[in-house]
């Protein structure tokens, strides 16, 4: 569900800024190919990749990830801890550098 998310939004966003396949590749540093394995949800991105394509869209990061679902912040909470569990070390803290960088107060 996630992988197809992010392929919908990437898709989106990409044509709303009028870039190929081929332009967002060449930013991003990949070959056009694997951007359209992205946006058919037959690949999924790193951490960094996905920082890196936030960065040549011009858009947050949870616009990538946005969804038409509106779950209740308990659903959330939950989805989210089940979701780190299944992260390596190294993505966790990412994951940890972002949230702090969203709120810095939090942590």
């Amino acid at each position: 569900m996630i992988k197809e998310r992010f392929a919908k939004n990437l898709k989106k966003i990409r044509k709303s800024r009028n870039f190929t396949q081929e332009k967002l590749a060449e930013l991003v540093g990949v070959d056009f190919r694997y951007i359209s394995f992205l946006e058919n949800a037959k690949s999924f991105p790193s951490c960094d990749l996905i920082e890196k394509l936030s960065e040549a869209l011009n858009t947050d990061i949870l616009e990538l990830f946005k969804s038409d679902v509106n779950f209740s912040r308990s659903e959330l909470e939950s989805k989210i801890v089940d979701s780190i569990k299944l992260l390596d070390d190294k993505n966790v803290r990412l994951l940890y550098e972002i949230t702090k960088s969203m709120n810095s107060s939090i942590l």
